[in-house]
């Protein structure tokens, strides 16, 4: 058993000796003035791409680090910030044992104690959940997240919220990064970054009008974000405002040639205007430069199915359902691409489950607080 998921029986032990304790709603306290312009050079360091000033104040760091479970924490999540997955699990296995320690020992019979106890089981199972998700392990990720949400942590009002909302969209969960990224912008609702990414996961989640509400509030009052003009061809492209989305997708192209998401929402376009051979000329482009990219294969899976290259739309599909099973689309078209085979039996499995999604697209989805 490792340290990490022995930390989560120690977890246990304290929720059940805190059953009756409030849930945490305060914010960890915060670092010292020291600590939190060391952090803020490392984060310098690795949002400008220089690893080897980043390693040696890591090293520099690390005695002050290992000293102070505070410092640690964050140390941690400015690694996750900064997609330093790598180095985040690093630290977490040297604080791991000394967390599990101090989780063992007695807390004493005030309250107070008891509900300090309570927040650290509660950070620390957030910190596996954002650790599990960048390995790819979704379902031990959403476990411990939502136990440390049951904990009331990261409190609503953390900065901790925007790396909760990420690791969600990265986990294809895009009601729940939605809502969790609606606290963000609640609270700052002049970050442009964070309007985006709120925009981007009510669009993946099937929200349409909600997503455009927010785009077209980032397009308004900070036309210079990151992506921007991508995200709203994509909106565009779905409501199928096809003209308006192109000159979307063409300016955020000629920002970045290889936007292979542009790529791939052309090919859409094209796909829906019958241009097949433009279609085909944007796909091969955006599989060239990822040929595991989800919307392009899912492109790529629906004009197979219009051409009738069934086994070749069988391919593609399955891709895009193994990275994104929630998507509606793929799941209907690869029902399709099934059936027209003569597989009658994966077409009604695959039929399920868009039936499935589609209900809970309808239902709407639970709160930020866990499920109802």
């Amino acid at each position: 058993m490792t340290v990490a998921r022995a930390l989560v029986l120690v977890a246990a032990a304290a929720a059940a000796a805190a059953a009756e304790a409030p849930s945490v709603r305060e914010a960890p306290p915060p670092l010292s003035g020291r600590h939190r312009a060391d952090l803020k050079r490392l984060d310098t360091h690795l949002g400008a791409g220089d690893s080897a000033a980043a390693e040696a104040l890591l090293r520099r760091l690390q005695p002050a680090i290992d000293a102070d479970e505070r410092f640690a924490l964050d140390t941690i999540y400015v690694l996750l910030g900064r997609r330093s997955f790598a180095e985040a699990k690093d630290q977490w296995n040297r604080l791991a044992p000394r967390l599990q320690e101090g989780l063992r020992g007695p807390t004493g019979p005030s309250p107070a104690g008891e509900g300090e106890r309570q927040r650290r089981v509660a950070e620390a199972l957030f910190v596996q959940g954002l650790l599990a998700a960048r390995t790819g392990a979704k379902d031990e990720a959403l476990r411990d997240l939502r136990q440390a949400d049951g904990y009331g942590f990261p409190p609503l009002d953390s900065a901790l919220m925007l790396l909760a909302a990420d690791c969600l969209a990265e986990l294809q969960e895009h009601a729940l990064a939605a809502q969790a990224y609606r606290e963000v912008v609640k609270r700052a609702p002049g970050d442009a970054n964070a309007r985006l990414r709120l925009g981007a996961s009510l669009l993946s989640s099937g929200q349409v009008g909600a997503a455009e509400k927010e785009l077209a509030r980032v397009l308004a009052e900070a036309p210079g974000t990151p992506q921007i003009h991508y995200w709203m061809g994509a909106l565009l492209a779905e409501q199928k405002r096809t003209e308006a989305a192109k000159t979307h997708l063409e300016r955020a192209l000629a920002l970045d040639p290889r936007c292979v998401g542009c790529m791939a929402q052309l090919a859409h376009i094209a796909y829906l205007a019958q241009d097949d051979r433009l279609c085909e000329s944007f796909l091969a482009k955006a599989a060239a430069l990822d040929p595991a990219h989800v919307e392009t294969n899912l492109v790529s899976g629906m004009l197979a199915n219009r051409t009738r290259r069934y086994d070749l739309a069988i391919r593609h599909l399955t891709a895009v359902v193994e990275r994104a099973p929630g998507s509606a689309r793929a799941q209907y078209q690869l029902a399709l691409a099934y059936r027209r085979s003569g597989n009658a039996e994966k077409a009604r499995e695959h039929q399920a489950i868009y039936d499935r999604l589609i209900q809970e697209q309808r239902a709407g989805s639970v709160g930020v607080r866990g499920s109802e």
